[in-house]
């Protein structure tokens, strides 16, 4: 789709092998590529045909992910994050995918689902150190769930830092987890507790197996360590001259206080390019170039230096990152990226 469109995205295939290596080095664990919400924005096929060769192991959020990739030939383990419907254990089975598990409620729907399988269902056990997401918070439900005999096989267990900036909140969850690791006394093939936040601030542990690295990989964390993986571009597709007191756009929102030349392009809030980025500055030929008038569904307007500037625009990028983008927006860099919509075209550079 969006074959014929003047809006694309680049992805750096270098910039991603580089982060996914640092992250390996940097921690001294396996890897475990978090490629979630369409690798964050950046495009789940791509991405995982990229990083494959550098990761342990692939986490994402839903099963249609997993199953996806599992299609393009993807080989390497697959953990499901999310909760599972139990109905759909059969397929995770099939496509020898891992599911997360939270409660020994979930363990015995699972089991009533596959029990005429002649292959165990593989898991990974969830601990709430503090989230109040998904997980045990107690050793005696873990061990229930360990101790179960089933044909389902808990293959790891791991955890999640709510606040990875704050040393206290961290070192409470970092011992609750370890003292129901402790307590259960088994060995797993996968232990995990860092994302890429808490791996930067080392809150790891010398028990875990793997770091879970999703931010980080694509470079939009604030480490001078990593490269930014994506960049967005578009066209000018008109250029028109705005005269003195006329205004642009719904609402009449931006009135010219000269004679002003402004380009259109052709994409807008439809393309991830959200409302609220009116007012921020695009990149073009040299110039840091404001976005005026309200983004429409497929189009936005931007103020021009001059009537000659190129026509290519740069949306995210080298000169405008995503994290400068989230502070316009008063958001997190994550949110700039992911919902950058899959209809807009990847181009792996």
């Amino acid at each position: 789709m969006n074959e014929y469109c003047e809006t694309y995205i680049k992805i750096s295939k270098d910039a991603l092998i580089h982060n996914a290596r640092f992250f390996k080095k940097d921690s001294q664990k396996k890897l475990i590529a978090v490629i979630k919400s369409n690798a964050y924005g950046h495009g789940l096929i791509e991405v995982g045909k990229i990083l494959e060769p550098v990761s342990d192991l692939f986490a994402v959020a839903s099963l249609d992910s997993a199953v996806s990739l599992r299609k393009v030939g993807i080989k390497i383990p697959i953990l499901v994050l999310n909760p599972l419907a139990s109905d759909y254990a059969l397929v995770a089975l099939e496509h020898d995918i891992m599911i997360t598990v939270s409660s020994l409620a979930e363990l015995k729907q699972f089991e009533q689902v596959i029990k005429d399988s002649e292959s165990p269902l593989k898991l990974h056990l969830k601990i709430d150190s503090g989230m109040n997401r998904m997980g045990v918070k107690t050793s005696s439900e873990a061990k229930d769930i360990i101790e179960y005999n089933s044909k389902l096989k808990i293959v790891g267990i791991y955890t999640h830092f709510h606040s990875a900036d704050d040393e206290g909140l961290s070192k409470k969850q970092q011992k609750l987890f370890k003292d129901i690791y402790e307590a259960l006394d088994t060995d797993f093939e996968y232990v995990h507790m860092c994302s890429t936040s808490a791996a930067l601030n080392k809150w790891d542990l010398d028990f875990t197996t793997h770091v879970r690295i999703g931010l980080g990989l694509y470079g939009i964390c604030e480490s001078s360590d990593v490269k930014p993986v994506l960049s967005m571009y578009s066209k000018i597709m008109i250029k028109k001259q705005v005269l003195l007191n006329e205004t642009v756009g719904y609402s009449a929102r931006f009135k010219a206080r000269e004679d002003t030349w402004i380009g259109v392009l052709p994409c807008g809030y439809s393309d991830g390019i959200i409302r609220a980025n009116t007012g921020r500055k695009v990149y073009i030929d040299g110039y840091y170039c404001e976005i005026v008038g309200n983004v429409c569904m497929n189009s936005l307007m931007v103020k021009l230096p001059h009537q000659n500037v190129s026509c290519e625009v740069e949306l995210i990028g080298p000169h405008i990152s995503a994290i400068e983008i989230a502070k316009h927006l008063k958001t997190i860099s994550y949110e700039v990226v992911t919902i950058l919509p899959p209809h807009i075209k990847r181009i792996v550079e």
